[in-house]
């Protein structure tokens, strides 16, 4: 979504930049839950897929336990972990009684019936149980709701559900590297399982971007398919022409669009989301002049005419028409480009120019391929229905019964009115985001368990030097506690989760100066009496000791602040989330209360950003969306009245009359009307996607009323019904193929994209509705 935003907005722009600054798009989650009550379970199957990840080529690393990730280096900077209780425990710790009675719980402990080689292995390494005492200060610190660190590993409240973090070592764009990694990972999840009660989800933004971009293309491949094949079956249906003219179709439909993708590779180097359903769409709006062209054609050829002559008249009385039909549609598309919309800017300049395109091959193309089939063999060419799709129903409705179809359009265009007042935009990314995706299950699954629901959002601080950033590190945890408190927040991770801020490290600083810990033993004095102890309680010292006492000397005897920096550069895999050394920035991740931000609680949390200074600013994709929907809604509004006045002017210059003119845009007016107000009706939003889609109904819409009123001129006998007869049925394949085409997108897996197919379907309905019925009976009025 971010590849289809403005450009040059400076909240997009810090949203983008926090992302690529923090590694979030790099980000993977995977979910374990596990059937049994027990966590043991769990944590077996969360080890052995740590393991087997981290052994891999294609992960850069994984961060699954607590005490694992960043254990060395808490224990080698643990002095600055301590609030006052943990200092207090400490002093108490090391005490000479202190040591005996830990020394004796911990020989208790190994002659329990319930004890491990686990907890001998604990015990050895830190045999004062210094562990217990840091932990028990991060958990009153730092520990974020919903999460149970207590066993070392991210697991809920409920410990059937257990997050492991994970840094893919390739783009998630990479579909090879992707379909790679994921089925190394779905081979782990199937071995792990094997019957066991385990499941393995996938979640985090490489998972969505990697769905995405599977989707996406599945989309475009499936729609190009079917409306192709369905443009195809509508052509043959309507009038059953023989296999060589389906050919010359196909040829100069390939033709088009190859022309349309190659441009949109030289321009742009590709398709993004928005632009991926251009083949799609064209397609209906591509055959429209091909069947105008095969229409004419054909007709010339059976009144006798020879190829040549047949094709002259072609292109000199319909090719009018669709010049004027292709410069109506370039020009309504080319109108979306004043939206700053990166992604509706794109399909207006590639929809536009597929529209030359299309015109240039109808003519070249398929007027070469027509003339010489003709001239090889005219029964080649031969329609098994030569009139197209029959039009005498409309036809006897509007000779007999005009004044009543009149009367029925002006009630719907009245309702139509109230109905756009219902009308509704939604700014939210759900809207025009995948629908049915395996991704947000996974995430909802996450957000019921631990208590993350809501849009995110970020705070960020860039300083210009370490010793701002040491300054921003304790505004920025100043600041979430205050949110947290006041209420406006439900969670605040920061930095402060791995590292203490400045102001706090200090404040253990004085605390142990304060309880004489500093100097209280050297390294020899300390491993003596933990040994002492040890040997008295008939307990075998490790041939660690002297190292792990040691350690604590030093740690104790430490002077400064510990930044982030150390901890980065110590390889914990969490440093990235929250610091980014070359950038000098950091970053705390916001949710809200309750699942919802408030406006009010947004507005007062920006007014606390700005008190903070220059260095911050609050992002995330709800700031976005919400500060872009107006300039949207704004610029979209502009491109359908640039398309209107810009249609008027081409039709004007066509029919040279003030009244043919207004007669042609009736029904695409008419149709555009109804079709807000069938949206309003039935409950379908504008969003970022569908918002021009108004603009892009005027580019084909048109095209009926230049259709109906050239035929007219060109016979004016009878009248308004006459001229429905004639070129009605061509009009209606028309429609019919843009439904088919467009139709094709409602079933995009984003509702972003199905929108767009929604609202080109209606507006292609009710502009065909008011071509045959509106207008044949305003015309002869």
């Amino acid at each position: 979504l971010l590849d289809v935003l403005p450009e040059g907005n400076p909240t997009i722009r810090a949203f983008r930049g926090f992302l690529e600054d923090f590694g979030m798009m790099d980000s993977l989650v995977l979910v374990v839950s596990s059937s049994e009550g027990s966590p043991d379970r769990l944590i077996e199957a969360v080890e052995t897929i740590g393991e087997k990840l981290a052994a891999s080529p294609r992960v850069a690393s994984v961060d699954y336990n607590l005490v694992r990730s960043g254990g060395r280096f808490v224990g080698e900077h643990f002095p600055a972990y301590l609030d006052s209780g943990g200092v207090g425990r400490l002093s108490e710790r090391l005490s000479p009684e202190g040591i005996r009675r830990q020394i004796r719980r911990n020989r208790e402990v190994l002659l329990s019936p319930l004890a491990s080689p686990l907890d001998a292995e604990w015990i050895s390494g830190d045999p004062l149980n210094l562990r217990e005492i840091v932990r028990e200060s991060l958990l009153r610190r730092t520990v974020p709701k919903g999460i149970d660190l207590s066993t070392g590993y991210y697991m809920d409240a409920d410990r059937t559900v257990a997050l492991l973090m994970v840094r893919p070592g390739g783009s998630s764009r990479d579909t090879a590297f992707v379909a790679g990694l994921y089925r190394e990972v779905a081979g782990i999840a199937a071995e792990v399982s094997d019957g066991a009660g385990i499941k393995v989800g996938l979640a985090g933004e490489y998972a969505s971007v990697a769905e995405a971009t599977g989707v996406i293309w599945r989309d475009m491949v499936f729609s190009f398919l079917s409306s192709f094949v369905l443009v195809l079956l509508l052509v043959y249906a309507a009038y059953r022409p023989p296999v060589a003219v389906l050919c010359v179709f196909v040829l100069t439909l390939f033709a088009a669009l190859s022309w349309t993708l190659l441009f949109a590779y030289l321009l742009y180097g590709g398709l993004n989301i928005v632009t991926s359903i251009v083949a799609a769409m064209l397609i209906g709006l591509y055959v429209d002049y091909m069947i105008h062209i095969y229409h004419r054609f054909h007709r010339e050829i059976r009144r006798g005419r020879s190829p040549l002559q047949a094709l002259e008249t072609t292109f000199s009385e319909t090719g009018k028409a669709l010049l004027s039909s292709a410069s109506t549609s370039s020009i309504s598309f080319f109108a979306v480009v004043v939206t700053s919309f990166r992604g509706l800017h794109e399909l207006g300049v590639v929809a536009g120019f597929g529209i030359l395109f299309c015109l240039l091959s109808s003519f070249l193309v398929m007027g070469s391929l027509l003339s010489w089939l003709a001239k090889v063999s005219p029964a080649r060419i031969e329609a098994g229905r030569p009139g197209g799709i029959p039009m005498g129903w409309a036809e006897r409705l509007v000779a007999g019964r005009s004044g009543t179809v009149l009367a029925v359009f002006s009630i719907f265009l009245s309702l139509s009115i109230l109905g756009s007042a219902r009308t509704r935009f939604d700014a939210g990314v759900e809207a025009i985001g995948p629908a049915d995706s395996g991704v947000e299950k996974v995430q909802r699954v996450i957000e019921e368990k631990f208590g993350r629901g809501g849009e995110p959002l970020f705070l960020v601080a860039r300083a210009d030097g370490d010793r701002r950033l040491a300054a921003d590190f304790d505004a920025l945890d100043l600041q979430g506690e205050r949110w947290r408190r006041a209420g406006r927040v439900e969670t605040f991770s920061s930095p402060a989760m791995l590292v203490p801020p400045p102001r706090f490290q200090e404040e253990s600083r004085r605390l142990l100066s304060d309880a004489g810990l500093p100097g209280r033993f050297d390294d020899a004095g300390l491993e003596r009496a933990i040994r002492r102890e040890m040997e008295v309680q008939g307990m075998v010292p490790g041939g660690d000791l002297a190292a792990y006492a040691a350690g604590i000397v030093h740690a104790l005897d430490g002077e400064g602040v510990v930044d982030l920096a150390r901890f980065a550069r110590s390889g914990d895999p969490r440093a990235t989330y929250f610091f980014n050394g070359a950038r000098n920035a950091i970053a705390a991740h916001l949710t809200p209360p309750g699942g919802r931000w408030s406006k009010g609680a947004i507005a007062a949390m920006k007014e606390d950003v700005r008190a903070l200074g220059g260095d911050f600013a609050l992002t995330g994709p709800l700031l976005i969306f919400e500060e872009i929907r107006s300039s949207i809604v704004r610029e979209s509004a502009l491109a359908t009245l640039i398309a209107f006045v810009a249609n008027w002017i081409i039709v004007g210059f066509h029919f040279r009359r003030f009244r043919d003119a207004a007669l042609v845009m009736v029904p695409v007016t008419a149709g555009s009307l109804l079709t807000i107000g069938a949206m309003g009706a039935i409950g379908i939003p504008f969003n970022f996607f569908n918002v021009a889609g108004i603009a892009l109904v005027f580019g084909f819409g048109v095209d009926y009323g230049i259709y109906f009123m050239q035929s007219r001129r060109e016979n004016s006998e009878g009248g308004g019904p006459g001229a429905l007869r004639r070129a009605g049925g061509g009009i209606v394949l028309c429609s019919v193929t843009t439904l088919g085409s467009c139709g094709s997108l409602i079933l995009s897996h984003y509702r972003g994209l199905a929108s767009i197919g929604a609202v080109l379907c209606l507006g292609a309905v009710f502009c065909l509705l008011s071509t045959i019925l509106l207008l044949p009976s305003l015309v002869d009025t």
